[in-house]
């Protein structure tokens, strides 16, 4: 589905908009009302998954960064649903920005599963990942859109 005039369009849009949002705000709560409790999530910083409601809302906790600024800059997302999944990829630019305004962010790929329960809309799964080079297997943190 590519139609942003559809209401499930308009309303997985708007999970991610809301994403944005409480991430840049370092709004925790406001972060994992957007997840499922069964919640898989393959988060570029490990470990290799984190499985369920707690888990994730812990590495959550560990990631959020004293005092500096949370970047978090999105493409606009490429949604598919029908029925009650969906799913959404989109670049993401992610890292923090210190007090002298010096960031440490990169552009990554993303991708998000959505099941509507209950009638809302909520990230089941979700994948983050840097891409790396083949001839040095090193990540490659540079990139631009």
């Amino acid at each position: 589905m590519k139609n942003p005039t559809s209401k499930d369009y308009q309303e997985i849009k708007d999970v991610f908009d809301r994403w944005i949002d409480a991430a840049s705000a370092r709004d925790l709560d406001a972060i994992m009302v957007l997840y499922h409790d069964d919640i898989c999530s393959y988060d570029a910083a490990g470990p290799l998954q984190f499985n369920g409601h707690a888990a994730y809302r812990a590495h959550w906790q560990r990631c959020m960064p004293d005092q500096r600024e949370m970047i978090f800059q999105s493409q606009e997302p490429v949604i598919r649903a029908s029925g009650h999944l969906a799913v959404a990829h989109f670049l993401i630019r992610c890292g923090v920005r210190e007090a002298d305004g010096s960031e440490q962010a990169s552009w990554m790929r993303a991708t998000s599963h959505l099941e509507k329960r209950d009638g809302q809309w909520r990230i089941a799964h979700e994948h983050f990942s840097v891409p790396f080079d083949l001839e040095n297997c090193e990540a490659q943190f540079g990139l631009q859109p």
